[in-house]
Order: C-alpha cells, then structure tokens, then sequence
C-alpha cells in the first residue's frame, strides 16, 4: 500500500503535470471505484494537488477529487492513451492521459464538494511533517496505548501516513522491539522514536518511495527506497547492525521484522 512517502512522491510529480490542465474527459472501466457523476468534472480545471495521509486531493475549480490507493492502486501519466487489464479509469487531458490502475479493485476516486473536503480527514491524526507534531503529542498517544507500539504507529488516527514499511523501519532506527506495549516506552526512546518517524520518511520521499510489489511513480519509474532498507522484507538475512538474522512475525495481521539484538 503506498505509504506518506509514495503519495507525497505521486503528488510532487503530478502537481508539475497538471496544474491548470482541463479535464475533457473520463471513461470508467470500474464503476464501483469511481463514486459521483463524471459530468460534474469534465471541463473543469486542476487548480491544486494536494495530499492528507495517505488521500490525493485534487482541487478543481467547482469539485474535488479523493483518491485512495489503497493496497495496489497506481497514477500513471502518459501523453498517449494506455489502457492496460487492470485499468480502471482514465482522464483525458488537454496535454494527455492519467490512468488509474488496481489490480485488486480496493482503490477508488470520488468527487465531493469542495467544502465537503476536510469532512473526510476528521478521524485522521496529525501529520508527521506538522508543526503540530510535536514530541509531547508523539509522547502522549504512545503514554495512554496498550497497543504494540507498531500498531499503534499504523493507527491513523493518531498518525496520518505512516504504514507497515516505514512503522518497521522507524522502530529499528529508535532500536525498539516492535512487539513492546507503547506505554512501556520511556522518554529518550520516546525522543528517539520521534526522530526515527521523521528521518525515515524523509528517506522514503528523497528515494522516490519504495517499489515493493505495485507502487510505481507517476512515469512508471521504480522508488528506490526499497533497496536501503534495514529490516522490511529482510527476514532471514543478516542485520547490516549486527550481524544477527532479522526476524518476521505476524503483528495486528501485518508482517513485521525486527533484530532481536538491536531492538530487545
């Protein structure tokens, strides 16, 4: 699933394609993915791409568009129509084509009014990059959870953007066990914690995301985060720390890897 890193890679490529670009129209291959009345859209122009969470927003001149991608949903822009098996809307353009992909079919688009848009972010958490992400909220929300402090980093309404890759990657960084209830964390893991989400992050947006299984950029390029990674999808290699093997364990029904020497 695209994570911070990916949607914010997808949202920078995008805002230098599309800015001020007319929508002429759109064909919808899967009818269950794409919520509201294409008519509404067509002629209408791109005035803003914005991202919350994991949620694409693009602000138009009367509407908005919500995009989620969900666990395989790709934005692919090609100046010529490509329609693959797996497409399942695509926007004609005044300078060419964004095509919606999901193999899977969880994705989905849906049009709203434009002050209708912040309804649908109340229940998200603050943002990472926030001014309002402060230590002491960080802090807060870990000192009141029982949850294993991996779920409770993946808990978007505590922390918006933050999935299975970057919540195992922040927790070797801050060398804590992903497994320890939150509140046992003390104050300088807590410190460490809060650099670690950070940090990791804003490694996966330098690299361009990580291309596990579907996430593509907007060109059909791979990110390469993926290839710098210390412990996800590590499991039975050796720690680049230590040297002990990494382990994989099920946590909240999402894989997680961890070293057992660096985070005990």
């Amino acid at each position: 699933m695209p994570e911070l890193p990916e949607v914010e890679t997808i949202k920078n490529f995008l805002i230098k394609k599309l800015l001020e670009k007319k929508i002429l129209n759109v064909e919808i291959f899967s009818q269950k993915q794409f919520i509201g009345d294409k008519k509404k859209i067509r002629g209408e122009k791109i005035k803003e791409i914005k991202r919350r969470g994991k949620l694409l927003i693009f602000i138009l001149e009367k509407y908005a568009l919500l995009i989620h991608l969900k666990m395989t949903g790709q934005l692919i822009f090609s100046e010529n129509k490509e329609k693959i098996k797996s497409t399942r809307v695509i926007f004609k353009l005044d300078n060419g084509y964004l095509i919606f992909n999901d193999a899977r079919k969880f994705a989905w688009i849906k049009i709203v009014k434009k002050e209708e848009i912040e309804n649908y972010f109340l229940k998200l958490g603050k943002e990472p990059f926030d001014k309002d992400f402060t230590f002491d909220y960080l802090k807060e929300i870990v000192k009141k959870s029982s949850k294993p402090i991996k779920i409770l980093l993946m808990d978007q309404t505590k922390i918006a953007g933050i999935g299975n890759i970057y919540a195992n990657e922040a927790l070797f960084l801050a060398r804590i066990n992903p497994q320890r209830k939150a509140k046992s964390l003390n104050e300088t893991e807590i410190k460490n914690l809060y650099k670690a989400i950070k940090n990791v992050l804003r490694k996966g947006i330098k690299l361009g995301g990580a291309s596990v299984r579907f996430y593509i950029r907007p060109d059909k390029s791979k990110g390469n985060f993926q290839e710098k990674v210390f412990v996800y999808k590590r499991e039975g290699k050796n720690c680049y720390i230590c040297g002990k093997i990494i382990k994989r364990i099920k946590l909240g029904g999402r894989s997680t890897f961890f070293c057992s020497r660096c985070q005990n």
